[in-house]
């Protein structure tokens, strides 16, 4: 019986001793991360391929696509680039784009003397994707005889509005660019661009009572369609101006 003893405890030592020589087990390694595909780009232009009747570009004037990608307001900004056919990019503000702002694509039609159509091929890219939206650009060869006819009705809104809507900043000193809009519908309109504004007016060249004219406002920058727009049902009555639905899309 003590020769038993001794023998188990014989077995327990040799097998302590195995174990201390071969070392604590190693825990498996953590498994490698993989890479992080870059995010998709989804990519809008305004306005939308069709009615292109609300678009019309003249040569030598300006016209503005605008452009919008979607997404996470933190992700990285898309690289916005573009080229055209029939016309030339002049400017592309801004050129690095967030979720939540608004880019304008600026180009100038090239000399024609026949109707025709180009076209402007917008992309945005972001990391390792991109994404190319494009439209066409109709192009009438007429010159500008529009310009005359639009300011009166400019004046008064710009007048109004810096009475009525100082919280806007419009006022007397306020700097305007103006751009010729689509000759092809039967109120005309006109647009003009302050720094923080695209204004278009519109007007029904007709007798009263309806001789009414419009305005439109979009903040430059963060919306791609007027939120604001107002009304004057009869110039010639002199109306008070009135709120009304501004429209879904703008007359380029």
């Amino acid at each position: 019986m003590p020769d038993l003893r001794r023998l188990s405890i014989l077995v327990v030592f040799a097998l302590s001793a195995c174990s201390a020589a071969s070392g604590p087990t190693s825990s498996p390694s953590p498994p490698t991360a993989s890479s992080t595909p870059a995010p998709d780009v989804a990519l809008q232009v305004f306005p939308a391929e069709e009615p292109t009747a609300i678009r019309m570009a003249i040569p030598g004037s300006k016209y503005a696509f605008l452009v919008t990608v979607e997404g996470a307001a933190a992700e990285a900004a898309a690289t916005i680039t573009a080229s055209a056919t029939g016309a030339r990019i002049v400017e592309i503000r801004p050129s690095q784009l967030r979720p939540g702002a608004v880019s304008e694509v600026w180009v100038v039609a090239d000399a024609t003397t026949a109707e025709t159509t180009g076209s402007v091929t917008v992309t945005a890219t972001r990391g390792g994707s991109s994404k190319s939206v494009t439209r066409s650009l109709p192009v009438f060869p007429m010159t500008d005889e529009r310009a005359a006819d639009a300011r009166p009705y400019f004046e008064r809104w710009t007048a109004w509005l810096a009475t009525s809507h100082p919280e806007l900043g419009i006022s007397a000193s306020t700097e305007w660019q103006p751009v010729f809009v689509s000759t092809l519908l039967v109120v005309s309109h006109y647009s003009y661009w302050s720094k923080d504004w695209e204004m278009t007016v519109a007007w029904h060249n007709m007798i009263p009572p309806s001789d009414w004219t419009d305005v439109f406002l979009r903040r430059r920058g963060s919306e791609t369609a007027p939120s604001l727009a107002f009304r004057i049902d009869s110039v010639k009555g002199n109306s008070a101006p009135h709120p009304i639905d501004p429209p879904k899309d703008l007359v380029r």
